[in-house]
């Protein structure tokens, strides 16, 4: 157990040792920005005191310095800033557009990916129409066609024979054929 005390009673001495140390450099470190801060004020006042005595103002100064690094002058300058920072404005509400638009397209591409939904239902009417359109075809074609025309008397109120077998009885092979034009009775048949 007198280890353990040991460890303990030398853990609370180092702790007190850090905490005096950040203490004294947080106090150091004070004086020293309140120190800086006295001298950078100091400076300035004699390098103002110098220019004023070579003749020259803290403006006038700048305008030389401006003119000496860039050929222009402080009022050139700021125009040339502002209508920089327009074009800046301008350029980045247009990526600021096209970025939206890109996000939006992406989002319902994702979307799309995600879940499916269901699936686009197809379109029934142009069969519907094609259906129509045939039915009406075959319509037209039925009524285009002329009816069978009868042979026309001649003189003597006959009628000429016919060389083809009539189509209402060339299916039924009880009845037959008629050629020259005349009736014939069919015999019965017996059951």
């Amino acid at each position: 157990m007198d280890e353990v005390k040991a460890m303990a009673r030398a853990g609370e001495s180092v702790g007190k040792a850090v905490g005096t140390g950040l203490k004294s450099a947080r106090h150091g470190a004070k004086r020293a920005g309140e120190v800086g801060v006295a001298l950078s004020k100091q400076a300035a006042a004699r390098a103002e005191q110098e220019l004023a005595n070579h003749g020259y103002s803290a403006d006038e100064l700048q305008e030389r310095i401006a003119q000496a690094t860039t050929g222009m002058s402080r009022k050139e300058l700021a125009k040339r800033g502002r209508k920089a920072r327009k074009e800046w404005e301008k350029k980045t509400a247009k990526s600021r557009k096209q970025l939206a638009k890109n996000t939006t397209v992406a989002r319902k591409e994702l979307a799309a990916i995600i879940d499916p939904g269901k699936p686009k239902r197809r379109r029934k009417w142009p069969w519907v129409l094609l259906v129509l359109a045939g039915l009406g075809a075959a319509v037209a074609v039925a009524f285009s066609r002329r009816p069978e025309e009868m042979p026309i008397a001649e003189a003597n109120d006959d009628f000429p024979r016919r060389e083809t077998p009539a189509r209402h009885r060339a299916e039924r092979p009880d009845v037959p054929a008629q050629t020259d034009g005349q009736s014939h009775i069919a015999p019965e048949r017996s059951r």
